[in-house]
């Protein structure tokens, strides 16, 4: 993980702006009131940019929060279900103990593959599992892996069948906040998104755009 400050992402963005002649323009002078006020638009849009950048990241470029409690965590037919309560913006990663598989696909349970898991012929196995989330479960996200190879022997331990479950949390603006935590990998794809948003803020599409194309340039790894 990374931690980028508000101070650090806006002298980023100015960069990125300055290198592009936009340091000329009144809107973005040190002489001028709307100074502050593009510092504040850059730091209120930070998060949403990092939200959107980790919310398509390949998985493998993901890093994020380990949850270890769970609200209701239960084993029925082989099927592990568990519910936790945390905001998040995307399931990272499962891997369930009996299970060489890492899962970062999550399925809709309306979407005609979630509905096929309630087929026990044809739904997921431990050695290629899938794993749904349910609908309407309200605020606290629900889920069902698909499936476990033998789950009575979890029975009375359900959190013993899960070896792995990350999340990356989702990013909210708090003025007291004053640094954000993401995917290292991700800071260049961050940095060309918010300044492609602020662009866009300020009417400048065609750099926007060039810029909204860089933050889709995945490091390889």
């Amino acid at each position: 993980m990374i931690t980028l400050s508000k101070a650090d992402a806006i002298a980023a963005v100015r960069k990125n702006l300055d290198e592009q002649g936009l340091n000329e323009s009144v809107m973005y002078s040190d002489e001028n009131t709307d100074n502050d006020s593009l510092d504040l638009v850059i730091a209120k849009t930070l998060p949403e940019a990092i939200n959107e950048i980790q919310r398509i990241a390949p998985a493998q470029l993901l890093e994020g929060e380990i949850i270890r409690t769970f609200d209701q965590l239960l084993i029925s037919d082989n099927v592990l279900s568990f519910t936790f309560d945390r905001k998040y913006l995307r399931l990272a990663a499962f891997q369930a103990v009996d299970s060489d598989i890492v899962v970062t696909e999550v399925i809709p349970e309306s979407d005609p593959e979630g509905r096929k898991q309630l087929n026990k012929y044809i739904r997921g196995t431990y050695d290629n599992p899938r794993l749904v989330k349910v609908q309407g479960a309200g605020y606290k996200p629900s889920f069902r892996y698909y499936t476990l190879r033998d789950g009575k022997v979890y029975e009375s331990i359900p959190a013993s069948a899960i070896r792995k479950l990350m999340i990356v949390p989702r990013m909210e603006y708090a003025a007291a906040t004053t640094e954000y935590q993401f995917s290292a990998d991700l800071l260049d794809n961050v940095i060309n998104k918010l300044t492609a948003m602020v662009l866009y803020i300020y009417k400048e599409g065609e750099l926007a755009n060039y810029f909204n194309e860089k933050s889709t340039q995945w490091k390889t790894l």
